[in-house]
């Protein structure tokens, strides 16, 4: 009784393996290295950034002095996030800043990321993990150019 199931299903598969075949030729089509399309290799993104984060930060609706170096060429504009990280990642504010210079290094200066910003506030006696998400915008469109984090604890 198995043995007129399984020659049925081999009727169906064996054609379509067999058809199939001629396609195999062209997994091949690319073999050697100079036929081959290469994709294009980007250089690894150097962009640094640091955050003069003082006292007068804290609890505040004042951002500090962001400092950015290295970004991609054709950065217009920064996008920064604060971010406390802990059983979930909480968003406490964010701004965007213009880079008018395209000269790869950018100062975002105190009190910039306002109004949407609020300064990272942990309960007295706490450890709390933030961080400043740093993206480099390009003038047309939202996709990320390099994106670097700035984490600290607060205690």
């Amino acid at each position: 009784m198995r043995l007129p199931v399984i020659a049925s299903s081999l009727r169906l598969v064996v054609p379509a393996i067999l058809a199939g075949a001629p396609l195999l030729g062209a997994c091949g089509m690319f073999s050697s290295e100079s036929e081959s399309p290469a994709p294009a290799v980007q250089p690894p993104i150097a962009m640094e950034v640091s955050v003069d984060f003082r006292d007068v930060h804290r609890c505040s609706r004042i951002s500090p002095e962001i400092t950015v170096a290295g970004a991609p060429q054709g950065t217009a504009r920064y996008e920064v996030r604060l971010v406390e990280y802990g059983d979930r990642a909480m968003l406490l504010g964010s701004g965007i800043w213009a880079d008018n210079d395209d000269d790869g290094a950018g100062v975002i200066p105190e009190g910039a990321l306002t109004p949407h910003y609020r300064g990272p506030c942990a309960p007295l006696g706490s450890n709390r993990r933030f961080g400043y998400e740093v993206r480099a915008l390009p003038k047309e469109g939202s996709v990320p150019l390099a994106e670097r984090t700035w984490v600290y604890t607060q205690e």
